[in-house]
């Protein structure tokens, strides 16, 4: 994924975590950048997918909720987020990724 795509989502996602868990904004945003690179490619071929009409913009949403289930980001927990934090960053991203590839299809 471009490095200015990651940028504008961690743009994003950055006011939403430091409302939702302020206090651990500085190991979540490291860990979302890592998170989203780790699946740049695949987020890039969906995105692509979307926009040429292959994927509707509800299979889009479901196959990057799916890709950020809790199990993949488990390894959150050993930085000392409780499960509940957690799931709150999953979501935040989630939506973010989603409403970004989403305004891609849309352009």
């Amino acid at each position: 994924m471009p490095e200015p795509v990651l940028a504008s989502i961690l743009e994003e996602i950055t006011p939403q975590i430091e409302a939702i868990l302020p206090e651990m904004a500085d190991r979540l945003l490291p860990a979302g950048k890592d998170i989203i690179r780790s699946h740049a490619e695949q987020l890039e071929q969906w995105a692509a997918q979307a926009a040429s009409g292959q994927l509707t913009e509800q299979d889009l949403a479901w196959l990057v909720r799916s890709r950020m289930d809790l199990n993949r980001l488990r390894a959150l927990e050993s930085a000392g987020l409780s499960l509940v934090e957690i799931d709150l960053f999953r979501q935040s991203l989630t939506r973010t990724l989603i409403g970004l590839l989403a305004s891609r299809i849309a352009a």
